[in-house]
């Protein structure tokens, strides 16, 4: 009877970790989908600007407000990684800054 109960938590603990797996991919999956329509909304804002203002020199106030939308997503991409790089879970794994200077 043992054995059947430590099956039966075995079989809990891999579906949580293949939960936790799914939903960390799936945020993942997010997280790129915000970044990109973000690029391509900021990449938009900047070639009107360009096209409708940059004549004119006027409305100058789009050029950094279209350029903070351009930077925002690699900046938080970057903590991201970071983060998670860093990040002790307990799972035995060890995560530290040298592996970093990889990634860069």
């Amino acid at each position: 009877m043992k054995h059947g109960s430590n099956t039966n938590t075995n079989m809990k603990k891999t579906d949580e970790k293949t939960w936790k797996e799914k939903k960390k991919s799936m945020s993942s999956m997010v997280f790129l989908l915000y970044s990109v329509i973000v690029v391509i909304f900021a990449g938009l804002f900047l070639t009107y600007w360009v096209y409708k203002y940059h004549p004119t020199n006027s409305n100058l106030w789009m050029v950094p407000v279209g350029l903070i939308f351009l930077v925002t997503p690699a900046f938080l991409s970057i903590s991201v990684l970071v983060s998670d790089l860093c990040d002790d879970d307990g799972d035995g794994v060890n995560h530290d800054l040298n592996q970093i200077k990889i990634v860069i």
